[in-house]
């Protein structure tokens, strides 16, 4: 795509400035912003090279669009996401592309109707770590595969306004683990049993969420996913994947070993999700711009269809944790 291309970014939280930056970077300097706090919208194009502000998606797209990114609250991505997919405009969805299964399906259908390119923002797929994990076991290096073990443990939890717009701990954080379960394997999930507690953060109660979460999937032919989440982690920003075959074990994210004299060395310091994955959402940018100007799509891109199966999971494992555990017998 041209630098003279026209990109919009609509919603100017922090994940709409973190893509700001990644466009930047990558030589797109006609970026228009979107937001419904105007001053928001104003201070992030002031930031920026050559920046400017659209009152609304339409007034976005009757300026002119070639491409658009959606980072706004959960709960305004179907109606911004249709209104650019209407206008034909090609789409990066953050994720979830709908907290709903049925609003995520007629999203994909109208997008595959239009002919319009779609992509919700599964960046893990970009990742060198987990690329590599997913081509070796696709290989068939591993052998027959028998469990994944996945962590994902933010440092502090976002504000109790935010979490109260995105969905469970289920459908916002843990998503991009049950996506990663099916990309890695190729599998699809067909039963999970999940158990949840707020820890750290009792408010959560009071809107029916946790911060501290773990699943237990079965894939299709039989292979198990332990999966653990946390919205509180105050060494560092966590997440590994594990995968065990009858051949071999690999990780992507590795943990340092805690025994006396193991020698391991120190783990990074990640602060969030925008610098533990900060090459994973600018290749995720760079091939989301080229397919919007006409280039093929890429293998690793997140469409509706890997939200709505990560979401039909998501909800599944939220309905487990809230119908009670089994007690054990004395």
């Amino acid at each position: 795509m041209s630098a003279h291309a026209v990109v919009g970014v609509v919603g100017c939280g922090r994940i709409g400035a973190m893509y700001a930056e990644h466009l930047e970077a990558l030589g797109h300097r006609r970026l228009v912003f979107v937001d419904a706090d105007r001053d928001r919208a104003e201070k992030l194009a002031w930031q920026t090279t050559s920046g400017s502000v659209a009152g609304s998606v339409g007034e976005l797209v009757s300026g002119g669009c070639d491409a658009a990114l959606v980072t706004a609250a959960t709960t305004s991505h179907p109606e911004l996401v249709g209104a650019l997919i209407e206008a034909g405009v090609p789409t990066l969805c953050e994720k979830p592309l709908a907290t709903d299964l049925r609003q995520t399906e007629t999203l994909g259908r109208l997008a595959e109707a239009r002919g319009v390119p779609l992509w919700v923002g599964f960046q893990r797929h970009f990742d060198p770590g987990f690329a590599d994990l997913r081509a070796r076991t696709s290989s068939g290096e591993l052998g027959r595969l028998q469990s994944l073990r996945l962590v994902s443990h933010d440092v502090s939890p976002p504000p109790i306004a935010r979490l109260r717009e995105s969905g469970s701990i289920f459908t916002d954080l843990m998503l991009h683990d049950f996506d990663m379960v099916r990309w890695l394997t190729g599998r699809g999930i067909v039963q999970v049993v999940a158990d949840g507690a707020a820890l750290s953060c009792p408010e959560l109660t009071d809107i029916g969420d946790f911060d501290t979460v773990t699943a237990m999937i079965r894939l299709d032919d039989g292979t198990q996913a332990v999966l653990a989440a946390g919205r509180w982690q105050p060494v560092r920003y966590d997440v590994r994947a594990e995968v065990l075959g009858e051949r071999g074990h690999v990780a992507a994210g590795p943990a340092r070993a805690a025994e006396p004299g193991s020698g391991g060395a120190a783990l990074p310091r990640f602060r969030g999700y925008w610098d533990r994955f900060a090459t994973a959402y600018r290749e995720q940018v760079r091939a989301f711009l080229a397919s919007a100007a006409g280039g093929a799509g890429d293998p690793a891109a997140g469409g509706w269809r890997d939200s709505y199966e990560a979401l039909r999971c998501a909800l599944a494992a939220e309905r487990s944790a809230r119908s009670g555990a089994v007690p054990v017998e004395p």
